[in-house]
């Protein structure tokens, strides 16, 4: 079998379509496939954050989104017992004044067509079903399935952009089961549901805690609605994630108030969360994993859209980096990125959900910075993971 691609992109989401965004303006052979055929649903808060925001106009997408899509203004958080803290975006930050939220629908069909557009190959409706063994300590492709015929792809590097359940992160043992760094979220439109504003609203509240859930709005009349919590809280406590979705939408003292009277469009979805991360390795010889699928999820939000195009550019850049020198040590650079990015923010995250997600210590904080307007912003900013010094990368 003779080679055929610079890479093999293995999952279309944001991180993959990122990835072969960055390689294909570069020139290089790129095949980017997924399981599913565009546009599909894909479980999401669909809450567009300003630094993922600061990405997609990067990527040029900044006219197809303006005008077409939810634009909202900050964040709001309701507490059982402590009032409510908004704030705005920026939030003193260097980041966009603005975020949106986008069904995954059509936000991901956006991506994988800039990917196209910009000279990847895209192979949809193709199931990858494992990685082809070693040959000369290098993994040379993927074995598919496509439309019920059996395919070999061969490439010389692979990105796994495939998910939280990744099948190569899987395959080649990356991934790790360790419940502090797993969650779950279900989701669901609904229509009808009062108050919708142009901010995102988070509500941490004692009737589904430690869960915790959100309204974000889609359009004037429709929200996507969920909840969501880490696994070893389930494991603990023995939550529902059903129940807590039916507490949230009857027993919460505010969101109850909103969502009294609202119809579902569609049903119930749930998605599995890989966050921190501390739930996978993302490098393995020829091999990256970017995005959910190198568990490269927010803590504290679970907002996962950011890392995963911020960690497909840099997947992209590092492999473009490594095939124009032909060194393949480059590659060790990529996980250093993550670290240098990352590593800080989300152990912080990581500890500080588990430790200070109660209602003992949701409530006198929202309390407090109800009142103290700058302090509300602070804690945006560590929410959003969007620091006053930084500069957007």
């Amino acid at each position: 079998m003779n080679e055929r691609y610079d890479v093999i992109i293995v999952g279309a989401g944001p991180g993959g379509s990122s990835a072969a965004c960055s390689l294909a303006e570069r020139g290089f052979r790129v095949l980017l496939i997924d399981k599913e055929h565009f546009p599909r649903e894909k479980v999401c808060g669909d809450g567009i954050a300003p630094r993922a925001v600061h990405s997609l106009y990067r990527l040029g997408l900044r006219d197809e989104l303006q005008g077409r899509f939810k634009r909202t203004e900050g964040i709001r958080f309701y507490a059982t017992h402590g009032g409510l803290t908004e704030v705005s975006y920026p939030m003193g930050s260097r980041y966009p004044d603005h975020g949106y939220v986008i069904p995954r629908r059509e936000l991901d069909a956006i991506l994988l067509a800039r990917a196209d557009g910009l000279g990847a190959e895209v192979m949809q409706g193709c199931r990858v079903t494992g990685v082809l063994p070693p040959r000369g300590g290098r993994f040379p492709g993927v074995a598919a399935e496509c439309g019920g015929e059996k395919k070999i792809l061969e490439g010389r590097f692979i990105v796994g952009a495939d998910g939280p359940s990744s099948t190569i992160g899987k395959e080649l043992g990356l991934l790790r089961s360790d419940p502090l760094y797993l969650g779950v979220s279900v989701r669901c439109y609904m229509a009808g549901v009062k108050g919708i504003s142009d901010f995102l609203e988070i509500y941490p509240e004692d009737a589904i805690s430690p869960s915790c859930g959100w309204i974000f709005p889609v359009d004037e009349e429709t929200a996507n609605v969920g909840v969501g919590y880490m696994l070893y809280a389930r494991h603990k406590r023995r939550i529902n994630l059903n129940r807590a979705f039916e507490d949230f939408l009857s027993r919460t003292r505010h969101a109850a108030a909103k969502l009294r009277g609202a119809e579902p469009r569609g049903r119930l979805r749930g998605a599995m969360l890989r966050v921190g991360m501390g739930g996978a390795v993302p490098r393995c010889r020829n091999v990256l994993l970017v995005g959910d699928a190198a568990s490269l999820t927010n803590p504290i939000s679970g907002e996962g859209i950011t890392y995963a195009l911020e960690s497909g550019r840099w997947a992209g850049e590092t492999l473009a980096a490594a095939m124009h020198s032909g060194d393949e040590s480059l590659l060790e650079n990529y996980p250093r990125i993550l670290e240098w990015y990352y590593r800080r923010y989300f152990f912080l995250g990581t500890y500080a959900i588990r430790y200070g997600n109660n209602p003992c210590f949701i409530n006198p904080l929202l309390f407090i910075t109800s009142r103290l307007h700058g302090l509300g912003d602070k804690m945006g900013r560590f929410l959003m993971n969007c620091r006053r010094s930084d500069y957007p990368p």
